[in-house]
């Protein structure tokens, strides 16, 4: 089994490759929490609340719909995506959480485990200012029997618009690795057989204690809002550039 809540520290980072260069990297913090366990977050008192107003808050509605539970209503959109769900025993996700009553996150991810082992990634996809979602079912293979230093690949189309320097006619490559004391996760977007763009996590596992959290609270004390304001200003720099834009194509089901 693995081990309940703790949070991710480290960086993202973006590289455009094509048609001009741009890039950038962040510092960044996750939480890692166990679905089976939302309850015990009120330990930490208002540092990170369950359901209710905090520095950091875990708030049900800001995630898929479905099910009151968010561990079933994961196992029910992997179901319906087209994996087993008969050996999962565990569901953990990947999220900045709401900060001071405000959410938003491009991506949030839900690993499904079984006997320790990760079996599939659900990838939440979120864009702005269309606040749409979309879900894609990431199959993991070679990490399921393997170090936590192995990578799983997979490589599906893309089929939801996230930004308006990208077109939908791409291919998504993930690399997904088996999260521990490191987490590493990347996709890479290819146009006829060109590489385009490339995004990556690259975390370091931490206690969730309350002394950690005031530490995340003086770094970094609204990362929801840092994140919509890097949003707009890499996207006015893409501008300035020169780069070309591409039409918003609402997809036919953003539940999928």
């Amino acid at each position: 089994m693995q081990a309940g809540h703790a949070w991710y520290q480290g960086d993202v980072g973006h590289q455009r490759y094509l048609p001009k260069s741009h890039g950038f990297g962040y510092n960044v913090s996750f939480f890692w929490l166990d679905l089976s366990q939302l309850d015990s977050l009120d330990q930490y008192g208002p540092l990170l609340t369950h359901e209710k107003f905090g520095a950091f808050s875990y708030r049900r509605r800001d995630y898929l719909a479905g099910d009151a539970d968010l561990q079933q209503a994961v196992l029910d959109k992997v179901a319906s995506l087209g994996a087993s769900i008969s050996d999962v025993d565990q569901v953990f996700m990947l999220s900045p959480l709401a900060n001071w009553g405000l959410y938003f996150s491009p991506l949030t991810l839900y690993y499904c485990f079984a006997q320790g082992k990760l079996q599939s990634l659900l990838a939440e996809v979120s864009n702005t200012p269309w606040n749409e979602r979309h879900y894609y079912l990431v199959p993991v293979t070679a990490v399921a029997t393997a170090s936590e230093s192995a990578v799983s690949e997979y490589t599906h189309p893309k089929n939801f618009h996230v930004s308006p320097f990208n077109p939908l006619d791409m291919l998504y490559q993930w690399h997904v690795g088996q999260p521990g004391a490191e987490l590493q996760l990347s996709i890479t977007n290819w146009r006829q057989q060109q590489k385009i763009f490339s995004a990556w996590l690259k975390l370091e596992r931490q206690s969730l204690t309350a002394s950690a959290l005031k530490q995340l609270l003086i770094h970094t004390p609204w990362p929801c809002v840092q994140v919509v304001f890097r949003i707009y200003w890499h996207a006015v720099k893409l501008l300035v550039k020169g780069l070309p834009l591409y039409g918003h194509k609402k997809p036919e089901d953003p539940a999928l």
